[in-house]
């Protein structure tokens, strides 16, 4: 599943604020958010440990990468990379613009179904996959919602219950990070699948971490590695800004 918020070109102190949360099965192996060298380009993000990539990052030209899987029921065939490989390549390139091109050019059955987000301090955009084709979204400055089911994929009331709450963190300034941390708290109306905080312990599966991601002239980087209900918000700021330099 997982949950991406994405404000852009709103608040000139943060140009782009993301609070993420990653959902997945309790048992697969990651990695909390690090620096890392990789072929030459650097970057900060957590790992997954069975896939090799990651699901959400920012290199050191300051290009935020962030990934969810697309909702497509009844889907079986299978794909032969792993889709957090795909956010590596975009985490490669030196702007949103080059990030998305690269994806652009990947054939559309590499990997499975999709909805990945590239942003900078002055774009950012979404390419979504199907399966079939890759569609480019433009993001206009304000506020988005993507989830696994975004763009026609499912219908969900996490996104409408979302677009209702969020214009109340609007204003001159962006809000604190504690306002940003109950969004991704919130269990919604207690359906385990549905809350912006996902708790599936039947199935295996639930929110595995939580990172909110500002970017400007304070970069900013908190992660809780664990559901956001229970587990702390780390402040790795610093960690983090001595990769943007």
């Amino acid at each position: 599943m997982c949950t991406l918020i994405v404000a852009t070109g709103i608040w000139r102190t943060s140009p782009l604020l993301v609070a993420a949360n990653r959902d997945e099965l309790l048992d697969r192996p990651a990695r909390p958010p690090a620096a890392v060298v990789q072929g030459g380009v650097r970057f900060f993000a957590p790992r997954d440990l069975q896939g090799g990539g990651t699901w959400i990052g920012v290199n050191a030209k300051g290009v935020f990468v962030g990934i969810t899987n697309r909702f497509m029921p009844g889907r079986s065939r299978s794909a032969p990379r792993s889709r957090g490989l795909l956010v590596l390549d975009a985490l490669s390139e030196d702007s949103a613009a080059h990030a998305v091109r690269r994806v652009a050019s990947e054939p559309p059955s590499r990997h499975e179904p999709f909805h990945l987000v590239m942003a900078d301090r002055h774009e950012a955009h979404l390419v979504w996959n199907d399966g079939e084709r890759h569609h480019h979204e433009p993001l206009a400055p304000g506020l988005h919602v993507v989830t696994e089911r975004s763009f026609g994929a499912a219908p969900t009331p996490r996104i409408d219950r979302l677009r209702r709450e969020l214009p109340a963190l609007f204003g001159p300034e962006p809000p604190p990070p504690e306002r940003w941390m109950a969004v991704l708290r919130d269990h919604g109306d207690g359906d385990g699948m549905e809350g912006t905080c996902v708790h599936a312990p039947q199935m295996r599966y639930g929110t595995r971490s939580s990172s909110l991601v500002a970017l400007g002239p304070q970069p900013r980087f908190w992660h809780a590695e664990g559901p956001p209900c229970t587990a702390a918000y780390v402040d790795l700021s610093e960690a983090f800004a001595r990769v943007l330099g």
